[in-house]
C-alpha cells in the first residue's frame, strides 16, 4: 500500500502505478474510468482512456499511461534528455526529464528522490490529449502530484 507523502518502499516493485493518482485526482483531470493494468518484465504500467472529448477534438481519445520502469537508472534518462527533450523540477522539487512527440508528452522521474545502487527505477506520466499543446502541461501537473508520493 502506498501511503501518500511518505512513502516507505525499497524497491521500485512496492510502487504501483495504479495508485499514484487518487481517484479524486484523476477526476480533475476529467472523467476516466478504471485502469487497464500490464506487466511486462521489468516494468508495470496502467492505463486510462478518458470517457468524454470536447466537442470538435475528437481526433484522439485523451489518453494516460503511467509506467514504472524498475531497472531503470535516472541518470541515463538524464543523459537522453539532454539530446531531445527539457529537464526541469516538480513543486516538490524531484527532478524530470519531458519529452514531447506529435501526438504525446512523456515526463520521467526518479521512483527515489536520491537512487542508490540497489534502488533503480523510474516512473513515467505519458499523456496523450486531443490537443497536443495540453500534453506536457497536463503531465507536468500529473507529475506534481505523483512526486511527492514517492521516495
Amino acid at each position: 500500500m502506498l501511503v501518500t507523502g511518505c512513502s516507505l518502499f525499497d524497491s521500485s516493485r512496492d510502487v504501483d502505478p495504479c495508485e499514484l493518482l487518487s481517484p479524486s485526482e484523476l477526476s480533475s483531470f476529467g472523467d476516466y474510468g478504471e485502469p487497464k493494468r500490464k506487466s511486462e518484465g521489468n516494468r508495470t504500467k496502467c492505463t486510462w482512456y478518458n470517457s468524454t472529448t470536447e466537442p470538435l477534438k475528437t481526433t484522439v481519445k485523451p489518453q494516460l499511461n503511467i509506467q514504472v520502469a524498475h531497472k531503470v537508472r535516472f541518470s541515463a534518462v538524464l543523459s537522453r534528455a539532454e539530446e531531445d527533450g527539457r529537464q526541469g523540477r516538480t513543486a516538490a522539487g524531484r527532478p524530470f526529464t519531458e519529452r514531447e512527440l506529435d501526438n504525446s508528452c512523456t515526463v520521467t522521474m526518479p521512483v527515489f528522490k536520491e537512487p542508490s545502487t540497489k534502488q533503480t527505477g523510474v516512473v513515467d506520466v505519458t499523456v496523450t490529449m486531443p490537443d497536443p499543446e495540453d500534453n506536457c502541461p497536463t503531465a507536468r501537473r500529473m507529475a506534481d502530484l505523483i512526486a511527492p508520493k514517492l521516495h
